[in-house]
């Protein structure tokens, strides 16, 4: 080779490597980062691929979304149709791209909702029974309903509704068949009370579920003969849970019951605003307990001394004078903790026992004043919700964490 001969300079041809491609990344890391995606998003994630369809079916990924939070709050509504024997399952869903599509049809007083709800039927199979949502309980995704889809019929089965599959299967029986029953969630435990005739049941009176071990457990009635008494005669009481103790409020008395040791108390005589006024729903927001009233009134409470003081949530007036008739009409419905703040619905409509396929809701921000002696409501917004059916005859609602 002569001077003149240079050797062609090498040229790297490498490609530098492109970044790791989503798939490629750990299982951990893939789950922890789809975890933090709203849920109702994984239907369509789940066309991506067979890993992505496996991964969001799993029970792991909810395990991961409650370990950093990502828990989201789902309301479900169903509605008993004329001529239907079973009850017929909706989810609302927050509008996508804050778009709302309700139309205004009156003078609004308040804000309408501007994400607002998208009512989505729950797809069922052939072999899916819908029961109607009576004496129902929330424990974490799942929703236990007790006592079978018949109000009218003592029952004692149990149907379990996975939120998170959006799937049923059948719980352990009850000893009982019960109808009318009481239930509340203390500790993962349902507690049954009632439904049956106390004389000829009284041993197995209560009835608690631990969720855990899937078990049921029997318990005696109340030792206390004026309360026996009443429920002889009446199956109207009330029953919710405050701060780890179980109340019931049984005319014009109120009553706990410790799990601990089975014992009852009289902890009041109701000489308050509830006195004369049935109690229609029961919340639990926080460390305040909310109920609406027959007139229409929501009050709250808080855990004092050796019993409950209710008193009038303030600065709901105007909602109490909505175009609908808000809160005075007596169809309120439903009360419901909504990530911290309460919903309240109701149906303005009633005609003839029919009602009809729109339902008003208002969301409510509730604030402590004058050191915890009082609670203020601010309504955020009111807006309607619009049902894909004639008709219905009877509706409920509940909310769970997914």
């Amino acid at each position: 080779m002569t001077s003149e001969e240079v050797e062609p300079t090498q040229i790297n041809k490498t490609v530098p490597e492109s970044p790791s491609s989503f798939p490629s990344l750990p299982d951990e890391i893939i789950e922890n980062i789809l975890a933090r995606v709203s849920r109702w998003k994984y239907p369509s994630l789940s066309l991506v691929s067979k890993g992505f369809h496996s991964l969001l079916s799993s029970r792991e990924i909810y395990k991961t979304r409650s370990q950093i939070g990502a828990n989201e709050t789902c309301v479900y509504v169903w509605l008993k149709l004329p001529g239907h024997p079973c009850a017929s399952w909706f989810s609302l869903r927050t509008k996508p791209n804050n778009q709302n599509q309700t139309k205004q049809r009156r003078k609004m007083r308040f804000k309408r909702d501007p994400s607002g709800f998208s009512v989505v039927p729950i797809a069922s199979s052939p072999t899916d029974s819908f029961p109607e949502l009576y004496y129902t309980k929330t424990v974490g995704p799942e929703i236990y309903i007790i006592g079978g889809p018949n109000v009218n019929k003592p029952s004692s089965s149990v149907r379990i509704f996975d939120c998170r599959s959006h799937t049923w299967r059948d719980g352990p029986k009850m000893t009982v068949a019960r109808k009318h029953a009481n239930t509340v969630v203390l500790d993962e435990k349902i507690y049954v009370m009632g439904g049956c005739d106390i004389d000829a049941y009284y041993a197995n009176w209560i009835e608690v579920f631990d969720v855990k071990t899937q078990s049921w457990a029997a318990f005696p009635g109340p030792g206390v003969d004026e309360l026996c008494n009443h429920f002889r005669k009446r199956r109207c009481y009330n029953v919710n849970v405050f701060e780890g103790r179980i109340y019931l409020l049984a005319g014009d008395k109120e009553y706990t019951y410790e799990p601990k040791d089975g014992t009852w108390k009289l902890v009041k005589e109701i000489s308050s605003f509830l006195s004369d006024d049935s109690v229609y729903a029961w919340c639990e927001i926080g460390k305040v307990i909310c109920c609406r009233t027959r007139s229409g009134y929501l009050m709250w409470s808080a855990s004092e001394n050796e019993g409950r003081v209710w008193r009038e949530i303030k600065g709901l007036k105007k909602l109490r004078r909505h175009p609908t008739r808000g809160l005075n009409l007596g169809y309120v419905f439903a009360l419901l903790d909504c990530g911290g703040k309460l919903l309240v619905m109701w149906d303005p409509y009633r005609i003839s026992g029919i009602r009809s396929k729109k339902i008003w809701y208002a969301k409510i921000s509730l604030e402590s004043r004058c050191n915890g002696r009082e609670v203020w409501g601010k309504v955020e917004c009111v807006d309607v919700l619009t049902f894909p059916v004639e008709s219905y005859e009877g509706l409920d609602c509940l909310t769970a964490s997914v």
